[in-house]
């Protein structure tokens, strides 16, 4: 599968959220698939949540319990980040593990717009996930300042790029972000090392003539270029910089190091918002982490595993008693029977098959009735 072999590619956001699910049907349909197609007995199932702890959770427990029976193992650190020393111990508690993971972002609902969530005891509007959003939040002030700063004009029949001295390498020693933007020679003619000028009146920032293939793309896209300077703004796309690690303290953790590569990829993304594009590049990271771990770990071949790696978007409902829920977009899928060494992978046309192959069932149990039937056998119990 390419998302497996080319890990230097950003996943398409439309193909990896073609489709979208309620908590009921998605859960429901997962455990038509995990009994029926992958032949697993519930009651020797153990199901693992990899989901970060940010998230808002209270329905999706709630859910878990209801389709499997039992609340689900923990499989994970902040930022839906796969904790693979969980693996070996969740396999102690089932024949076969069903792992339910992935990353999520919030949805304003009222500015319909990804990215944020309203958060009733802060008293307003956050992203989400946290985790997420303090890892991406130097890398998207550092590609704010590069759109605003870099401005492009018209003159004397010619287009020019006025490029600040601090994304020249002409900056101070201390840096207020541990990343800068790394502006790469597509930007202007001759490369970021050819002739630019430095003036009186701007001494601050270099002019250079534009590439001629930056300038045809914004000629085809209608850009209007005038003698007035202008923000070169979303037309810095991520094949025109990449960033550049300048703190003297490495990477503060492992997602930060993992994500770094793709950051630039990660902000400048149009189609969604770039919380959206973070949140699906963690899932398909952390995905492959899943696949390389149940590989590598011997006490898994004897086991059962299924896994279906995917995106939650938390949603919240001013006009509700309980105001908070969420939807599910699967992404990823991984089933490998009892006994063997590999599986199959599915991606996301292939895992959205699957579950449209089974109907959300009709008789699942409630969590009403799981309740009852816990009252009609409780007894007192004595002690000593």
């Amino acid at each position: 599968m390419s998302y497996l072999q080319r890990p230097s590619i950003i996943p398409d956001n439309g193909a990896v959220m073609a489709r979208q699910y309620h908590l009921n049907a998605f859960y429901g349909k997962l455990r038509e698939v995990v009994t029926r197609h992958c032949g697993f007995d519930l009651a020797q199932t153990i199901p693992v949540k990899v989901e970060c702890p940010d998230e808002s959770q209270g329905l999706k427990t709630l859910y878990f319990v209801a389709s499997f029976g039992t609340a689900p193992f923990v499989g994970r650190s902040v930022g839906a980040e796969l904790d693979t020393s969980s693996i070996v111990p969740a396999c102690h508690h089932g024949r076969n593990v069903v792992f339910v993971m992935g990353s999520h972002t919030g949805f304003d609902h009222r500015e319909r717009m990804f990215g944020r969530l309203y958060r009733e005891k802060e008293g307003g509007f956050s992203s989400c996930c946290g985790k997420l959003s303090g890892v991406i939040a130097p890398y998207m002030t550092e590609y704010a300042y590069a759109k605003k700063h870099i401005r492009v004009f018209r003159q004397d029949g010619k287009v020019f790029l006025d490029i600040p001295n601090r994304l020249l390498g002409i900056h101070s020693s201390i840096e207020p972000h541990p990343v800068k933007v790394r502006l790469k020679p597509s930007l202007v003619q001759g490369g970021m090392g050819g002739p630019g000028l430095m003036t009186e009146e701007k001494p601050r920032s270099v002019t250079f003539e534009i590439h001629p293939e930056l300038l045809h793309a914004l000629e085809a896209k209608g850009r209007k270029i005038s003698e007035e300077p202008a923000p070169l703004g979303d037309d810095l796309g991520p094949e025109d910089f990449d960033f550049l690690w300048v703190s003297s303290v490495p990477y503060p953790d492992d997602l930060t190091r993992r994500l770094h590569p793709l950051m630039h990829e990660i902000v400048s993304s149009l189609d969604y918002p770039p919380m959206v594009t973070i949140a699906n590049v963690n899932t398909w990271i952390e995905f492959n982490r899943f696949i390389d771990a149940i590989h590598a770990i011997p006490e898994v071949v004897s086991k059962g595993i299924f896994g279906v790696s995917g995106l939650t978007v938390d949603l919240y409902f001013e006009d509700r008693s309980y105001r908070y829920s969420n939807v599910y977009y699967p992404q990823y899928a991984f089933f490998k029977p009892v006994g063997e060494r590999h599986g199959v992978v599915m991606g996301p046309a292939e895992i959205n098959r699957l579950l449209d192959s089974y109907p959300t069932p009709a008789d699942r149990l409630s969590l009403d009735h799981v309740m009852q039937r816990n009252d009609e056998v409780n007894q007192e119990i004595l002690f000593g």
